[in-house]
């Protein structure tokens, strides 16, 4: 098995693991078709070993005292391994756990999520700089990371009302993007509205979440302004801050079971993003956990 995450018992055997209420950490290290700079599959294995420099204690957060459990399965290949996904989402469920995935590109969102029980009370909600809405992207590519939310809305009938994009912001969104955003193919809040109306912006972010008894979530990381994410292959500019993104995903994380962190890429002289994504982590355990 691969380095544990700092604070989490690592999990040898899956098949045995039937730990209940606890959380759950794996690694998506999956990259399919892309257009820009490799190097997010890497990115599992070096957050991990970035969160040896993390002892897990903070003013508002101590791993040692805290009442939940938090296990490490390890690695999942989500394209060769999707008989252990089902059979992970199994036990989530049977075991009332709560799971956090650590990519890989954005692609791993739909592995994933395809993967997850679904009905009327479930959304999902992402914070990304892009809608990650094509049809295809790149031209003749079905499914990739820039046609994540497309196929998850097409292959599993959700509603629009039960999709929530939070932070987009980029110029290089296709046409097809566009005009989905704008003929309400989603529900979508554009990063300048929680800039120039927070308050107004966070309630209606607060609203969405309490129609639903079950959030999926996922944050790629360029959904922040690209100085503080320099590295990334698809940084941006105007995008969040990080004390902006915290605000946010902490009125979202309550009832939040599922969540992934994805397109770490980092470069060896510059391990920012890292510390940024093993700190992310952190707290996100901190608000889905009582302390």
């Amino acid at each position: 098995m691969t380095r544990t995450f700092v604070g989490f018992y690592p999990v040898k055997d899956f098949s045995k693991f039937n730990e209940k209420d606890s959380i759950i950490l794996v690694g998506v290290p999956i990259e399919k078709a892309k257009t820009t700079r490799r190097g997010s599959r890497k990115a599992p294995k070096e957050i991990r070993k970035q969160s040896l420099e993390f002892s897990g204690i903070s003013s508002e957060f101590n791993i040692s005292k805290c009442k939940t459990s938090f296990y490490d399965i390890g690695d999942i290949d989500s394209i060769k391994e999707t008989s252990k996904i089902n059979q992970l989402w199994k036990k989530v469920s049977s075991n009332n756990n709560k799971l956090i995935a650590i990519g890989g590109d954005h692609s791993i969102t739909f592995d994933m999520l395809s993967a997850a029980p679904w009905d009327e009370k479930t959304a999902v909600i992402w914070l990304d700089a892009h809608a990650d809405l094509n049809d295809e992207y790149p031209p003749n590519v079905f499914y990739s990371h820039g046609t994540v939310f497309a196929n998850l809305k097409k292959d599993l009938k959700l509603d629009a009302s039960q999709m929530l994009l939070i932070g987009g912001h980029a110029y290089t969104q296709t046409s097809q993007e566009h005009e989905k955003l704008s003929s309400d193919d989603i529900e979508f809040m554009p990063t300048h509205k929680l800039f120039s109306e927070k308050d107004k912006s966070l309630k209606v972010i607060q609203n969405f979440v309490k129609k639903f008894d079950r959030i999926f979530l996922s944050i790629d990381l360029d959904t922040l302004d690209q100085a503080f994410v320099p590295t990334l292959a698809t940084a941006e500019p105007f995008g969040l801050t990080p004390q902006l993104l915290m605000e946010v995903i902490k009125i979202i994380l309550p009832k939040t079971i599922y969540v992934d962190i994805v397109e770490t890429k980092y470069s060896r002289k510059d391990r920012i993003v890292l510390n940024f994504a093993v700190g992310l982590i952190y707290f996100i355990l901190q608000n889905l956990t009582d302390n």
